[in-house]
């Protein structure tokens, strides 16, 4: 098997929670609480079927120096959802917190982040995947 599958599986997979997941479960005006939980639970799993593409596609691939920064990307986005979770634990019910306050404004810019951080690896892993083929 080609190790560009395992690329073009992880590349799908953003691509799925860039533009489908996230644009839906994030952009909820009512239940953000329940809508966040879903999203929490997708993108752990997420984690971890990425990490074994990624170590597979290191492991039989020859670019090593871009599978790193994608295992790099995608550590960051495990950081950042631990982050996230701990910082929810302690605040509790979103959906009880004004819009508008300090603690949820942080929130929902790390929120944002993280998807960011995504989306730059989906555009790196999509480059890599048209380099290659």
């Amino acid at each position: 098997m080609k190790p560009e599958v395992f690329l073009a599986l992880y590349c799908g997979s953003l691509f799925t929670i860039v533009f489908m997941i996230a644009p839906v479960l994030l952009r909820v005006r009512e239940n953000k609480n329940l809508a966040g939980r879903f999203y929490g639970r997708i993108l752990w799993r997420f984690y971890k079927v990425a990490f074994l593409l990624l170590v597979l596609y290191l492991i039989l691939g020859d670019d090593k120096l871009f599978a790193l920064f994608l295992m790099l990307g995608l550590a960051l986005n495990v950081m950042t959802s631990i982050w996230l979770k701990n910082y929810k634990r302690r605040l509790g019910d979103i959906d009880s917190v004004e819009y508008d306050n300090p603690k949820r404004v942080l929130f929902r810019r790390v929120s944002f982040f993280s998807t960011f951080v995504l989306f730059s690896n989906f555009l790196l892993s999509l480059y890599v995947l048209m380099k290659n083929l």
